[in-house]
């Protein structure tokens, strides 16, 4: 049943990363690795780094530019794998179950975004820092330095890891005599030297990306995100597995066996990083890939559960297959869903990228023919138009479905984020050209920034995009031709 179960996800893993269009975050990551860089407004370097290393080595696809995901997956399998070993010997397997299932880490695994190196580095970081708190390994915190640095240049997230390592040392005195050694003061230089490219990045950009991810972050929004924090809780671990978390506050001979120094350990590394979430979440709203990472901490402890009990296994393995079904099940819906409503209403965003863009491709290709003018798409949105047309425009160039690349720009020049694309563009000439306005919003045309600034040379339009699968009818993309004043 366990190598059912794995083997499973595996082959749902492969078709999911083969068969569908890259996410408009996915298609932002890749143009990323297409502007290779130390750092980014809104994310360190290392996703970008990952893409463009295997699309160089194996091409440019949607498999490729997901291919770095399914890596980190495994990275992150071993380190869990070890890490739950070392706290219950025979556990480890079971670890192995649960992050090829539940539902973070599998959606995280098929997907490219920087949470996949996050992952692997968060899990390799636990793994070390057991090793240095609880076994006194005092050469593993150099290790730690170097998981947590390379961590930073995937994600800031794992900064909060510092939390859990700095109240572990306060609350078991076994560890306190860390605070007296040299080691994880060796082990912070590390981090910091292998963080210093972002650092100087950010220093020659005015501090955009940290001001970005800190000081907008924690402005008070007003809105709560605590409720959403606590069903996402529920659902990345499923409800089995937050009793499970419970029991790490009641005392069961069944499942005393795995010590308290382990215990400590579990609960520092999983439940303090959740209370800072949790605290946050009442006046900001929670992102749902932001919390994931932490419940690798509390991975070890379901393990050794399920290692002890028959009858938690049995329930496990229930939900494991329930879980797997689901999966399946939305897959297929995406490949054969044949019913407009559902399209429209549960899969808008599975839109057939190919199809749409060589929609824009054409109209392009007809404006600069019939205005005699060079053309430059601006799409309206921060960032989703822009970066799957600059993948698939890139793409269908390849494969010569289209003649031409058109350039984009960004919605900052009305005066609106878009994010990267502002950097990206700065030093493109747009007028005297031609530009071609789109968004899936028709307000946006209505903009007063946008009005202002340009004059019509056509009509407003639009295409129609269409599912992935069966190309069922989505919803219209508008146009609209312009130049500006």
């Amino acid at each position: 049943m366990l190598l059912f179960i794995i083997l499973s996800s595996v082959v749902i893993h492969l078709v999911g990363m083969t068969a569908g269009n890259l996410l408009v975050e996915e298609a932002y990551y890749w143009n990323y690795s297409q502007h290779l860089d130390f750092g980014y407004l809104d994310h360190p370097p290392m996703v970008a780094v990952l893409i463009k290393l295997f699309t160089s080595l194996l091409g440019t696809n949607e498999f490729t530019v997901r291919l770095a995901s399914l890596i980190c997956w495994l990275i992150t399998m071993l380190y869990s794998f070890k890490l739950s070993e070392l706290m219950n010997n025979g556990s480890g397997k079971y670890s192995i179950l649960l992050l090829s299932v539940l539902p973070f880490f599998f959606f995280q695994s098929i997907i490219i975004t920087p949470d996949s190196p996050l992952l692997a580095c968060w899990s390799s970081s636990l793994y070390y820092l057991y090793s240095a708190l609880v076994l006194k390994r005092a050469k593993h915190w150099y290790l730690v330095g170097i998981c947590m640095g390379l961590g930073l240049l995937s994600k800031y997230t794992i900064v909060l890891l510092s939390l859990p390592i700095f109240s572990y040392m306060l609350i078991s005195s076994d560890a306190r005599f860390w605070f007296k050694k040299k080691e994880p003061y060796l082990a912070a230089l590390i981090v910091i030297l292998l963080f210093t490219p972002v650092i100087y990045w950010n220093a020659i950009h005015q501090w955009i990306s940290f001001t970005f991810q800190s000081v907008r972050r924690f402005e008070n929004t007003g809105v709560s995100g605590t409720l959403e924090l606590l069903w996402v809780s529920v659902f990345f671990l499923t409800p089995l597995g937050v009793w499970e978390v419970g029991q790490l506050f009641i005392n069961k001979p069944l499942l005393s066996p795995i010590g308290n120094e382990k215990t400590v350990f579990v609960k520092c590394f999983t439940i303090i990083p959740w209370v800072f979430f949790f605290l946050y979440s009442f006046n900001h709203e929670i992102n749902l890939n932001w919390i994931g990472p932490l419940f690798l901490g509390v991975i070890p402890w379901v393990a050794h559960v399920m290692d002890r009990s028959y009858k938690n296994r049995i329930y496990w393995f229930c939900t494991f297959l329930v879980l797997l079904v689901a999966y399946t099940s939305v897959f297929l819906l995406i490949r054969f869903n044949q019913s407009s409503l559902v399209q429209q209403k549960l899969l808008v965003k599975m839109i057939d990228w190919d199809k749409l863009v060589l929609q824009f491709d054409e109209l392009a290709e007809q404006t600069a023919k019939s205005m005699r003018k060079e053309v430059v798409f601006i799409p309206l949105d921060n960032y989703p138009i822009n970066s799957e047309l600059a993948y698939y425009q890139e793409q269908l160039y390849k494969q010569g479905k289209v003649k031409h690349k058109y350039p984009s720009s960004g919605a900052h020049l009305f005066n609106r984020e878009s994010l990267m694309y502002r950097y990206w563009s700065k030093n493109q000439t747009i007028a005297g050209k031609a530009i071609i306005l789109l968004s899936k919003e028709r307000w946006r045309f209505d903009d007063q920034e946008v009005i202002s600034r340009v004059n019509d040379l056509s009509p407003l339009g639009q295409v129609w995009s269409s599912g992935q699968g069966k190309h069922l009818k989505n919803i219209p993309y508008f146009y609209k031709v312009v130049e500006l004043k």
